[in-house]
């Protein structure tokens, strides 16, 4: 079964951020997690507008796999993953 792809989009001072990384890391998934914060000016701009693509709200975390979810939803992560 091919691995779907993960993205993480968050802040590093976010605590729901870093409880939904430390869920997918429980899972033993591996995905990408990009720190908006920590970006400099120009490539926070960038990033914001990709997340704005999957979240018009622009809130983190914004986690896409197969679809979007806003927020901690450990139920539908775990549902998307097939854990």
């Amino acid at each position: 079964m091919l691995s779907k792809k993960i993205q993480l989009y968050a802040l590093s001072t976010c605590p729901i951020c870093k409880r939904t990384a430390s869920l997918l890391e429980e899972m033993g998934q591996d995905f990408v997690k990009v720190e908006v914060d920590l970006l400099d000016s120009g490539e926070q701009w960038l990033m914001s507008k990709e997340v704005k693509k999957y979240n018009p709200e622009n809130t983190y975390p914004t986690l896409v796999i197969s679809e979007v979810i806003v927020g901690f939803d450990q139920a539908r992560i775990k549902e998307i993953l097939g854990k």
